[in-house]
């Protein structure tokens, strides 16, 4: 009821046929997988047609996730990064990449939702081809933002490129991370503390090693 209170009869039905949607994707993806789940299938379960489908939600990714915008262009990503040049670079396209993936409580779908992400982890990048979108456009930000700002470089010792391609990972693996963090703990680390927590245990040579 809450996502309902003070609304319009009209807003109502609106958002009764989105919440259906969604329910029926996420039922369906943790049923059959996500390459299982057609759009198709979503509006069979759903009981609605395509054409209402795709007034809700521009596609299945869109749907299952939660994530209705694209990824940052390379652009996007070099402006956030000049407005907050008192943080880590790495920290602030963490802050930006991971934002979107806050999964929104207090509606029909949120546990759906967090249980989806709890058993394909996968989800958080949807498919192969967002993650090489994703390492393409930060890649391509952070060599052209080095390039500006020597200064901020965290691998002297290498070529920017090298930088930019290394710093292109390690930004996938915090959004992972902070992510994941955010669908089993209540209290999500923060992006410097979930940059320090993975630098800290790579840094551990571990138990057996130490024999």
């Amino acid at each position: 009821m809450g996502e309902t209170a003070g609304i319009g009869l009209r807003e109502r039905k609106k958002l009764k046929a989105r919440l259906s949607i969604e329910r029926a994707a996420l039922e369906l993806v943790l049923e059959r997988g996500y390459d299982g789940t057609t759009v198709e299938d979503i509006c069979e379960r759903a009981e609605v047609s395509k054409k209402t489908f795709f007034n809700y939600f521009p596609s299945k990714a869109a749907v299952v996730t939660g994530r209705m915008d694209d990824f940052p262009e390379a652009d996007q990503l070099i402006a956030m990064m000049e407005a907050h040049a008192e943080m880590c670079y790495l920290d602030v396209l963490v802050n930006m990449i991971s934002a979107d993936y806050t999964v929104r409580e207090g509606d029909e779908s949120s546990e759906l939702r967090f249980q989806a992400f709890r058993k394909m982890p996968q989800l958080f990048f949807r498919g192969q081809r967002d993650l090489l979108n994703v390492q393409k456009a930060v890649t391509e930000a952070v060599g052209s933002y080095l390039e500006e700002h020597p200064d901020r470089r965290m691998m002297d010792d290498h070529s920017t490129s090298y930088e930019a391609l290394v710093a292109s990972s390690a930004v996938t693996a915090l959004v992972r991370t902070r992510s994941m963090q955010h669908v089993f703990y209540d209290e999500p680390a923060s992006a410097e503390d979930t940059r320090r927590m993975l630098a800290g245990f790579l840094s551990r040579e571990g138990a057996g090693a130490q024999r």
